[in-house]
């Protein structure tokens, strides 16, 4: 359990799957949701929305981190 809370939940179970899809099949993707959403999506959109995502769930992991820290550092 302590090195899922260093690695980050979410960046371990978020980021790395969609950073591999989207290194893998950008085109595809963007596409996709071009075609989903009805407006151009861009490779550049879709890099931009990955990192503002990363720094979404770097806030909800620093959260989780923080929250074991204090709860660790009460019990013991």
């Amino acid at each position: 359990m302590t090195v899922l809370r260093t690695m980050g939940y979410c960046f371990l179970f978020v980021m790395v799957p969609l950073g591999g899809l989207l290194a893998a099949y950008p085109d595809q993707i963007a596409n996709g949701l071009s075609a989903l959403f009805g407006f151009g999506v861009t490779r550049g959109s879709l890099g931009i929305a990955f990192l503002f995502l990363a720094a979404i769930c770097m806030r909800v992991d620093m959260g989780i981190r923080r929250r074991a820290q204090s709860s660790a550092a009460t019990a013991g």
